[in-house]
């Protein structure tokens, strides 16, 4: 801080670098100072969490842009699925920190000079119908409790009726990469003239075929299990599946489109070498920069950059 001269007496405000006030009756300038390193600990958060959003958006939005029940518009779903997981996860990360689990708990994150993608807990439906609950299992298959292998069973079990979509998605890892994956069920049995067959109709038979021609049906039953008390399920060309949800969708008589909440469930064994916490994923995207990722400041202003 430093008097000024008379050339600039009674100046006030910013000029470039310097803040000039006034005390009294006398006009004093003092320098900004420019942080040696202004990437802060609850910056480096923020762009964490804003990197796993917006790329498992960018890896999902086949689903995504119109997975929200009343968000037509695929501008308004990318808004709303970017707001209610950033919410999720600043809220998650906010309980860790209370309970003194802390952020080394919390997964799947990539440092932000990362290229590859992983997927989190994301939540990717929001909706009034029914959830089906998912789970993997430690042969990296996902799996729904078994509700029997007829049409009927399905929408007994799942609380559903006939016609309604059970979207299956998940993320498989094959040869380090993240592949998201998607097929579909159409809970409404055909023959092959197009009539409608009985919901008695097996899904599976015994022989593992899947008897309905309806084009509709995209399950690929090579890679499907029928287990006492578990169906089994890996899509697409195959691979270990990290993360998995399912998603119900059903059609209104007005055209519009019902959903069910799905969040993704993920298998962190699933991810070998890949796997990392919140907290890792923040230390390491500024390495010279020694972060506390155990204090409560890590959330300060996280909801700006």
């Amino acid at each position: 801080m430093a008097e000024i001269t008379k050339d600039m007496y009674g100046a006030v405000g910013k000029f470039g670098n310097k803040v000039f006030y006034r005390r009294g009756d006398k006009t004093f300038v003092k320098s900004i100072a420019k942080p040696k390193n202004p990437k802060t600990g609850a910056q480096s958060l923020q762009r964490v969490l804003l990197k796993a959003v917006n790329k498992t958006y960018s890896m999902m939005k086949g689903i995504c842009n119109h997975s929200f029940e009343e968000y037509t518009n695929s501008f308004e779903s990318m808004n709303k699925f970017k707001r209610v997981n950033l919410k999720y996860l600043r809220e998650r990360a906010a309980t860790l920190l209370e309970s003194g689990q802390g952020l080394d708990a919390f997964y799947q994150f990539t440092p932000l000079e990362s290229e590859k993608w992983t997927p989190f807990e994301a939540i990717i439906s929001e909706g009034h119908l029914p959830v089906v609950s998912v789970g993997i299992d430690g042969s990296h298959r996902a799996y729904v409790c078994s509700p029997g292998r007829t049409y009927a069973d399905f929408v007994a079990r799942w609380g559903l009726q006939r016609g309604d979509m059970a979207t299956f998605v998940t993320v498989q890892k094959r040869d380090d990469t993240y592949m998201t994956e998607i097929a579909r069920l159409v809970l409404n049995p055909c023959n092959a003239d197009g009539s409608g067959a009985p919901m008695s109709t097996e899904i599976v038979n015994s022989q593992g075929l899947f008897p309905c021609p309806d084009t509709g049906d995209q399950l690929n039953f090579a890679n499907m299990q029928f287990d006492s008390d578990r169906f089994r399920f890996v899509l697409g060309r195959g691979g270990d599946v990290v993360a998995a949800g399912i998603i119900i969708s059903r059609e209104t008589p007005g055209g519009n489109w019902l959903r069910s909440n799905c969040q993704l469930v993920i298998d962190p064994a699933g991810f070998g070498s890949d796997l990392c916490s919140l907290a890792k994923a923040v230390e390491y995207s500024y390495k010279t920069h020694k972060i506390d990722t155990e204090s409560d400041l890590y959330l300060n202003n996280a909801d700006g950059e």
